[in-house]
């Protein structure tokens, strides 16, 4: 009976007719969360662990912040680093920790006060989300300013003291040094220099 069935739809379309369209699959709406939990991670472990839950459709969340780091050669580039070591907060709906354990790597367990898992309230995750979100608007804050005062570590010029003349976005600085009675300009890096 297959058969005639399978014959009978052969027979009603054509090869290359557009049938129609499928849909697609709808997930199913998510709970209400009601809390969050936090969960202790393996050091450096966090951006991983977070990308790892992500890929399986589990609300993880490290806050995190864009951070200025020297690489090779001498250049700098912005990388997100978290912004609370070791840390990962996951709704409470999603909160089973051998199943956490079992899909993410460097996941340690739960953050626990009197032997039970800490709770974090929706207040609370609404203001650390807005701190990540006033951070990422302020951008990696510089330690020095214009016409601010500066004196240099190490090198040909160790302890002079000299105005600030230029800020450019490789955080070096145009120091201004006065050199027989004369300002001249010199180059540095943020890291050669201190506050007076």
């Amino acid at each position: 009976m297959e058969i005639g069935n399978l014959a009978r739809v052969r027979e009603d379309y054509v090869k290359g007719q557009i049938v129609g369209f499928v849909e697609k699959p709808t997930t199913p709406p998510k709970p209400e969360v009601k809390c969050h939990y936090m969960l202790r991670l393996h050091p450096n472990y966090e951006l991983k662990a977070e990308r790892q839950l992500h890929e399986r459709d589990i609300d993880a969340y490290v806050p995190k912040e864009g951070k200025s780091v020297r690489t090779v050669w001498n250049r700098r580039r912005l990388r997100l680093v978290p912004i609370f070591a070791g840390i990962m907060f996951i709704p409470d709906f999603q909160a089973d920790l051998t199943r956490l354990k079992s899909i993410a790597d460097g996941i340690g367990g739960f953050i626990k006060r009197d032997g039970e898992a800490l709770p974090v309230a929706p207040y609370w995750m609404e203001k650390i989300r807005k701190f990540e979100l006033d951070i990422a608007e302020e951008g990696p804050k510089r330690k020095f300013k214009v016409d601010q005062t500066v004196r240099i570590i190490g090198g040909p010029f160790d302890m002079w003291e000299g105005k600030i003349a230029r800020l450019d976005s490789h955080h070096r600085l145009r120091v201004l040094l006065t050199i027989l009675e004369r300002d001249v300009p010199v180059e540095f890096d943020e890291d050669q220099v201190e506050a007076v």
